[in-house]
Parts: structure tokens; sequence; C-alpha cells
């Protein structure tokens, strides 16, 4: 079967991958020169299962002041962006109810559990190499913080598999030295011995690699124009910049640029963008920072070792679809970490520091929307929040089983918590 995915992203590069090798003839589309050059290209690095609790957790109501007006709030939303995310917004809300948080967030953790297993497969019989870490995850937390509640959600989470581990000061810096300077700050920690990290766009750069040599064809360069309805239950083809691309079946992976291409096919995806940020530093050869992921739940800040490099992360926010990089706010995740490794100041170039940002394609619950449409031939893999590379290959695995075998395979999901 000829099948065309729209999206070279962590996303759309997985998906290509596992059809290419359910012998599909696949062509990707994208906008691009390479593959993973957009939300893929920088992200925070984590496979993280762990990390499947959706941001509208219970009370989200009352916190929605600070995050209009805190400066200091993980998750900030423009002025500009509230006139668009109002109907988006109420679903959000809705959400953050007790019974549908809890629901949503077992649904990412069995998608996400699906898509490590996916990868450790993988990963068995390829050549996969994106400076992966497999050495699990810790989240440190201030005195006086939300350790006690956080450790409450891990027991709930720990029902559906997701291990952890409760660590005191000792035990934290017998995992990592590097936080001795500030370890007087945390009452504790929690290890997730599960979680994996690496860079994604070496991730997806490595996926399209290995679905290219199992025929797939990547065409850069190309941007999706309209996706074109032969009937009101079938594709006809879609519309490029470099023209007409038809094929048997189609897969939307388009991120948050999704909802624009099936309005007019009166598919209205409840997607919003929401920007992120990172930034990397080279380490010039420096060993003394953390050997695994450590997220620091005070400043809401992380930091990603990947080879020579660290990748760090903080806030989000509601800004529609501008990705223009803030240098105050890359500066302050910057600063932010230097507080908890003071250490690396003296020993690399702060100021080789880059800055990037990118869009999440947020949904009002939590879970991504894969599956069939009500066309035939048009199937979805978007909407992952900031869990796309988490779930990528098994959305992936999802997508390809409903084209290649009409149902998903694995017991591991109910693909009705992902469908439009």
């Amino acid at each position: 079967m000829r099948v065309a995915v729209l999206g070279a992203g962590v996303v759309g590069s997985a998906t290509a991958y596992m059809l290419a090798r359910d012998g599909h003839e696949v062509s990707v589309i994208d906008r691009c020169d390479r593959p993973g050059m957009e939300t893929s290209f920088a992200n925070g690095g984590l496979m993280t299962p762990s990390d499947s609790s959706p941001w509208n957790s219970p009370g989200t109501v009352r916190r929605i002041g600070k995050m209009l007006f805190d400066s200091h709030s993980t998750l900030k939303i423009n002025p500009s962006a509230v006139p668009s995310i109002v109907g988006w917004g109420l679903k959000f809300l809705a959400n953050s109810t007790t019974a549908r948080h809890k629901a949503n967030m077992v649904a990412n953790i069995r998608i996400a559990s699906l898509s490590l297993e996916t990868l450790r497969s993988i990963r068995k019989a390829t050549t996969l190499n994106y400076d992966q870490t497999t050495r699990g995850t810790m989240r440190a937390f201030p005195r006086g913080g939300r350790m006690a509640r956080f450790v409450q959600m891990c027991r709930e989470m720990e029902e559906w598999g997701v291990k952890f581990e409760v660590l005191n000061q000792e035990q934290i810096l017998e995992k990592e030295p590097c936080l001795k300077d500030v370890i007087d700050r945390y009452i504790g920690a929690v290890f997730f011995p599960d979680d994996e990290s690496g860079d994604a766009h070496k991730f997806t750069s490595e996926m399209a690699r290995l679905a290219t040599e199992l025929g797939a064809r990547f065409l850069m360069n190309t941007s999706v124009l309209e996706i074109v309805k032969q009937s009101s239950s079938r594709i006809s083809h879609v519309r490029t910049s470099n023209g007409d691309v038809r094929a048997d079946a189609y897969v939307l992976s388009l991120g948050s640029y999704s909802p624009i291409l099936t309005r007019t096919l009166g598919i209205h995806l409840p997607i919003v963008p929401v920007k992120g940020y990172s930034v990397t530093l080279p380490l010039n050869g420096w060993n003394g920072g953390p050997t695994r992921p450590v997220m620091d739940d005070g400043f809401h800040a992380m930091m990603v070792p990947m080879g020579d490099r660290l990748r760090m992360g903080g806030k989000a926010e509601f800004a529609r679809f501008d990705t223009e990089v803030d240098p105050k706010e890359g500066r302050r995740v910057l600063n932010d970490i230097l507080k908890i490794l003071p250490a690396m100041a003296s020993h690399v170039d702060v100021e080789s520091a880059s800055s990037w940002s990118g869009l999440r394609p947020m949904t009002p619950g939590g879970p991504p929307i894969v599956g069939p449409t009500p066309y035939n031939n048009l199937f979805l893999n978007t909407g992952h929040g900031p869990l796309g590379w988490t779930m990528s290959c098994g959305s992936a695995k999802i997508a390809a089983d409903f084209i290649t075998h009409g149902r998903v395979l694995s017991n591991r999901v109910d693909p009705r918590n992902y469908a439009l």
C-alpha cells in the first residue's frame, strides 16, 4: 500500500519507519530541508513515562490567575493568546477533575510504556545512536515544596507500571555527586529507573535513516498546502508546494499545524500550540555535571546530559504560533541551572550556550489523537504535547497497526483513549 506521512518530525519519522517495516511504500512530506528541524530539533530530550500526569491537575482553576500574572509560573499565558484558546481552555479545565485527570494520566502511561517497549525492540534490531542515556531520571525537591503530594501521585502511577524510588539526601548524592554543593537545598528526591533520555533530533534523523533503508522516500523542502477530499469519506490527494501527492492512505503528523489542514475537511482538532524553551551548553570535556536527567522541582528546571553537551529546559508559554526565542527566558533557564550547579560556571563558557524554542501540540486532556478519521484513508498521529518523543514509537505503532491490520495489535493500550 502507498502511504503518505505528512510531517517529518519525531512522530512522523517514527511512523514512516513502522509503516516501511510493515512493507508499505512510504512517502514523507515536510517543509524543512531535513527531518526533525522544528519541534523535534532541541526539545528537552526526555523519554519519560514518569511524566505522564497531564498539566491540568485538580485545582488548576485556582492557579489560572498565577499563570496569567506571575512571571515565575511554570506555565505562562501570553495575554495575546487568550482569545484563541478560550474554547480549548474550557475543555482543559473540564479535564481537571480528579476522575478525568486520572483517566488521562493512565492513557498517557499506557502509550508511553508501549513506546518505550517499542523503542527498546528497535534498538536491539538496529544501530540507533542518539546520545542516549538509560540511567533513569531524578526529580529533586526543595524544602517546603510539594514532595509529599508528588510521591502520592507516583503511588497512583505505580499501579500502572511506573516504577519509582524515594531518595534521601545521602541517596541523592550516591546517584548524583554533582549536587553536593547544594544538597542542603533538598529534602529528598524521586528516582524513576525506567526513564531514558537523549537527543531527539538525532533520534529523528536516525529513524528517518532506518525508514529510508527500508525504502521510504522523504520529500523535503515540500510544504503541505491542502488535503483534498474525493468524497465525504475518502481523501483524493495532498496538494503540496511541489505538486500533488497521491497515496492509498495518509497519516497527518504535523503537530501544532495539524488543525489548520483538517478544518476544510470538517475535522476540528482540539489542539493548540504551547511554546517550550531549551538551552544547550557545550561542556568542552567537563564531566562534573549530572550523569542522568535531573529536575529541580523548585526552579522547575531540568538538565539533561547529551554526550559533551548539557540540555536545559524551563517554562512553557501559550503564545499562539510564535517561535521567536526570548533571550531573557534562555538566560533565566541558564541562571537557574547555575544555582543548581555553581561549579559549572568556572569550567565551561556559559556564553556559548544556544537558546531555542518550539511548539508543543497540546490537547485539552493530555493524550494524543491517534487513529482513524471519518475519511477511511486518513489517519491522525498528532497532539502529543510535551511527550512527543516519549510517545512517538508507541503512537507510530498504533497508527501503523490501524493501516496494516485495521486494528491495534498491542493489548497495552485501549485505542479509544486516543480516538478523535
